[in-house]
């Protein structure tokens, strides 16, 4: 299987003042790219009449007048209590496709797998990760065992392929001396897998500011694994008190809560085993490489979800029933 890699983070400080940063990858089979996509683009069409989308608003074929209000880049981070009732609809568009595909998925029509893991900053010693005590040194360390552990769990008997991997723009990681190259040459080393490309390329996440097409679908991909970031955020941090997150986050919750508290469910009526998880890391201090590579470290059971998480859409003030549709 041939795939490409989408990837983002975040960092969160919690309510206690805890932080966490997060490291999100989304995987697209090739063959599947183009379909995802247009599925996703098609969601941006609010005309009863047509339900598909077109870069150009000259190409609408109904010449939509709010062809360009639809036409925003998706960023969690971005919605406010303000943002426009057509904006947060397409959000939550975006969101029920995922539910509705993980509940309607067949084995040979599978396209979304993504693997995200927190890592707990506090109980990670900067000193294991380098002289400088830079985020991007431990982000570094953990990006390719987030590609490694979706290998070996999702795609264990199967041929896998990396073509491309792209991470949206990080000056940080842009400058570093190694982030761009060094995730590759560590999976190179590993037999399992194929890379066909000898750096991370860096995209930007709006699709906007792209003129080729097919940098447009690499962006909407980027703007994907996002949002779904996103609402995981506010599920197990409650990274903000706004009522259109909370109403977004609302709709992953059902399937994120079956993820975290049944993730090896083979049965689960939401059919994430084995393409979709989200995990923390670590559950107790790692103080030395000694810790990270022996009995605390990969091979234990310090990967958790102890956090205990609550519907988010509790927190929304009920107005009329078409909120919840």
């Amino acid at each position: 299987m041939e795939f490409e890699i989408f990837a983002d983070e975040t960092h969160i400080k919690d309510n206690d003042g805890n932080e966490f940063l997060g490291i999100g990858c989304l995987f697209v089979q090739v063959e599947n790219k183009y379909r995802l996509v247009k599925k996703l683009s098609n969601l941006r069409c609010l005309n009863d009449k047509s339900k598909i989308w077109s870069w150009e608003s000259s190409d609408c074929r109904y010449n939509c007048k709010y062809h360009r209000i639809n036409d925003f880049e998706i960023h969690f981070k971005e919605i406010e209590n303000s943002t426009s009732k057509t904006k947060i609809k397409i959000c939550r568009k975006w969101v029920n496709f995922i539910i509705n595909h993980n509940r309607h998925i067949r084995d040979n029509d599978k396209l979304l797998y993504f693997n995200i893991l927190y890592l707990d900053l506090e109980k990670l010693d900067f000193d294991i990760f380098g002289v400088e005590k830079d985020t991007t040194n431990i982000y570094n360390r953990f990006f390719r065992s987030v590609i490694l552990s979706a290998r070996s769990f999702y795609f264990k008997n199967q041929d896998f392929t990396i073509k491309e991997i792209f991470h949206d723009i990080a000056d940080e990681k842009e400058s570093h001396d190694y982030f761009y190259r060094q995730p590759i040459d560590f999976l190179n080393v590993d037999e399992r897998i194929k890379v066909c490309t000898n750096r991370i390329k860096f995209i930007d996440s709006d699709h906007k500011n792209h003129c080729d097409e097919e940098d447009k679908r690499n962006a909407h991909l980027i703007q994907l694994i996002d949002l779904i970031l996103g609402c995981c955020n506010q599920i197990l941090f409650r990274t903000s008190g706004c009522e259109n997150k909370n109403k977004v986050a609302g709709d992953f919750y059902p399937l994120f809560k079956e993820m975290w508290t049944e993730p090896y469910d083979y049965k689960n009526h939401f059919n994430y085993f084995q393409s979709q998880q989200v995990q923390i890391f670590p559950k107790t201090s790692i103080k030395s490489q000694y810790d990270l590579d022996g009995e605390l470290g990969w091979n234990s059971n310090q990967f958790h979800r102890d956090i205990k998480i609550s519907d988010p859409r509790n927190l929304v003030k009920r107005t009329t029933l078409d909120e919840w549709f």
